[in-house]
């Protein structure tokens, strides 16, 4: 299916507001809606994270006087090491810059542990829900993601938000590489500046010792994730992911909270956005600051100047449908009676016959029951049609369903009287809607204003 024609075209060079000027300024504003609804449309969504999306979660910053990395190096007044260092590997090199790593890594995860979701992680939960969400690759090791139970992971399908860095909320052994939770012990040792043993190590130790073998090495216990200079220990799941979402096509990608300056982050905004202009769609950039135009003139299409959760509320105000649960969206009975009128004018082939409008309307009634019950008994008194045969294609639509031939020839069937398809001719093929034609239109369907001129389009 082509891609629509777009409201906001791409741009050979990046395109620069602030949020700020929208409501001053009336072609800031414009742009600034026509992103909106760029992102409203959008149904296959990246969205690439740093740590500007958790500003807000409660989580103190690391550079200002009073941040976490300048209260920690009170307590380390000798040690020489730059805030940026506490993210790379070669700070292990030395016993002092190990020392202020461990102390400052347990008063992140203290932060993080009582920091809150942002309106960033919610809406990202939101177009989860409402299946736009291809997957979040987030640069982040705090996991806010999972308070609004999001899968975190790298297992393929099954993961929603991929850590490109690790989880702090986890230890790691640095010799048999096994996982475990954060004791009180582990707390107090890596408080105090020390590392402490993985007990699964000391187990097996003590064991050969007991034997009267030669004592191995022990590993130590080090937060889960994955320093500068280090390759990440599931590089190959994430390019299997990263993988799968360019196959899938995504036609908008949306890059929040990050300077993008880290190689590996670099390198996949490169490749998604590529793939998105393909497919006709955006790149759009919510930062406080621009990257280097050399660097990705041609990459990203739009960059808005503004805190992220403040952009996320400028879009539920421009796109309110957008945040709304299905049964919340209003679809008012003049509004309906309306589309049925346009329904029931348009010329088709094979006219759409009443069954086809009650199906309509209780398509209608899914997603807002409430306001659709007046229209749907006039329209069913009407044309004395009572069966719902689209309703029954959507549901025939799960492949669980489609398991025997008797539910494919009730498929077909349904396919037909709905679309008021003409019987079979001798030694000739059905001309039914393709699965793929009406997978389009259940998911078409699930939005607010569309779902009876989706019935229209396809009925044609």
């Amino acid at each position: 299916m082509a891609p629509a024609m777009p409201l906001l075209p791409q741009q050979p060079a990046t395109v620069s507001v602030r949020l700020a000027d929208a409501a001053s300024t009336a072609d800031v504003g414009r742009l600034v809606g026509g992103v909106a609804s760029r992102v409203s449309k959008a149904r296959r969504i990246l969205f690439v994270t740093g740590a500007g999306i958790s500003c807000n979660a409660g989580i103190p910053d690391f550079r200002s006087e009073n941040g976490l990395y300048n209260l920690v190096k009170k307590e380390y007044p000798n040690a020489v090491v730059k805030g940026k260092d506490l993210f790379d590997s070669i700070l292990f090199s030395d016993p002092v810059s190990t020392a202020v790593f461990c102390t400052f890594m347990v008063r992140l995860r203290s932060c993080i542990l009582g920091a809150r979701s942002t309106s960033v992680h919610k809406f990202i939960k939101l177009l989860h829900d409402k299946k736009k969400l291809l997957r979040c690759y987030t640069q982040n090791i705090d996991g806010l993601e999972s308070r609004e139970d999001l899968q975190i992971g790298v297992e393929g399908k099954q993961s929603t938000v991929v850590q490109l860095h690790g989880n702090i909320h986890r230890l790691k052994c640095t010799l048999c590489c096994g996982e475990f939770d954060w004791s009180e012990e582990d707390c107090d040792l890596l408080e105090d500046g020390y590392i402490p043993e993985c007990q699964n190590c000391t187990e097996k130790a003590e064991e050969r010792t007991s034997l009267g073998k030669r004592c191995p090495r022990v590993g130590l216990l080090r937060p889960n994730i994955v320093l500068y200079g280090e390759e990440h220990p599931d590089g190959e799941n994430i390019g299997r992911c990263i993988d799968a979402d360019m196959k899938s096509r995504p036609d908008l990608l949306i890059i929040a909270g990050t300077s993008l300056k880290v190689i590996g982050i670099k390198r996949l905004v490169r490749n998604a956005a590529k793939v998105v202009h393909e497919r006709g769609g955006i790149v759009v950039y919510i930062n406080r600051t621009l990257p280097a135009a050399s660097s990705w003139k041609g990459l990203i299409d739009y960059h808005i100047d503004s805190d992220c959760d403040e952009w996320v509320e400028d879009l539920r105000r421009r796109q309110p449908g957008l945040f709304l649960k299905q049964t919340e969206i209003p679809i008012t009975p003049s509004k309906t009676g309306k589309v049925i009128e346009n329904l029931k004018g348009v010329k088709s082939k094979v006219e759409i016959n009443s069954i086809a409008l009650s199906g309509a309307l209780d398509m209608c009634q899914v997603v807002a029951p409430s306001s659709a019950i007046e229209c749907s008994s006039k329209l069913k008194r009407k044309y004395k049609a009572d069966a719902d045969p689209l309703h029954d294609i959507t549901n025939m639509l799960e492949p669980s369903s489609m398991t025997t031939p008797e539910k494919k020839l009730k498929f077909k069937k349904a396919v037909k009287s709905v679309f008021g398809l003409p019987p079979k001719k001798a030694n000739a093929k059905p001309k039914i809607a393709t699965l793929e034609k009406l997978a389009i239109l259940k998911d078409r369907a699930e939005s607010a204003d569309t779902s009876l001129l989706t019935i229209s389009v396809y009925g044609r």
